[in-house]
């Protein structure tokens, strides 16, 4: 419940901050005022639908991981694709527990907990029980919104999602030093002025969610392995003669 609040508060605090400015603005210069305020939101529209919007959605991939194809791309064909990705040095083995753990009421988004886990921080450390992530389970946004796991590959993939709310893929490719975790969003929505307009404004808080949930997975995962590796040497130095 706090969680849906959060954003809807977010996003009625947008709204009214937006009109407001509108309105003074209308008050103050009447229509000229009307016309500057338009004119700059429409503007900024623009700069970021010509020039973030493009980076964000690729943000830290490459172009070939950009282009390349992902398992569940086949369940939503000619959709919106966004593709963002992360070095991450620890192995896929590593990496693998925090992603299958992952969910609202479940081991958190390792995000801004206040928005998206009902203000309830994020495990920092591998939940056993959480561990058998199956076709079928659900993998929740928020305790009344979800996303069906299609397609599970341990130390590989996961796969959630359909054709209403759209697919979503983490993927963990290996790399010398570690892995790359790829996460790929795929949406295909009518284009209505009404969903125009949702896209502009959900698209940017969406980038920075996933900004902290994918440098919350590589610093949790990292600092596991630099963890195991001290606790190591130390067993190694405590048994030297």
């Amino acid at each position: 419940m706090r969680t849906r609040l959060t954003i809807m508060a977010i996003a009625l605090t947008t709204a009214a901050t937006t009109t407001g400015v509108i309105a003074l603005l209308g008050l103050t210069l009447g229509w000229q005022g009307l016309a500057v305020s338009t004119l700059g939101i429409l503007t900024l529209l623009a700069a970021y639908r010509l020039l973030v919007q493009p980076w964000q959605h690729r943000w830290g991939a490459t172009d070939q991981e950009v282009h390349q194809t992902m398992p569940g791309d086949d369940l939503l064909p000619d959709a919106t694709t966004t593709t963002r990705a992360i070095t991450i040095a620890a192995p896929a083995e590593q990496v693998w527990p925090w992603l299958a753990q992952l969910g609202h009421g479940r081991a958190g988004w390792y995000s801004y907990d206040w928005i998206d886990n009902d203000g309830r921080p994020s495990a920092d450390h591998i939940i056993a029980g959480l561990q058998q992530l199956q076709v079928g389970d659900q993998i929740l946004m928020t305790p009344e919104l979800g996303l069906g796991v299609r397609e599970v590959e341990p130390t590989r993939h996961l796969v959630a999602g359909d054709q209403q709310r759209g697919v979503w893929c983490l993927a963990l490719y290996p790399v010398a030093g570690g892995c790359r975790l790829v996460s790929r969003w795929r949406v295909r929505w009518p284009l209505t002025p009404a969903t125009a307009l949702w896209s502009l404004v959900s698209d940017p808080g969406a980038f920075i969610m996933e900004h902290k949930m994918l440098t919350g997975i590589k610093t949790r995962a990292e600092t596991t392995v630099q963890d195991r590796n001290r606790r190591l040497l130390e067993n190694e130095r405590g048994g030297s003669p």
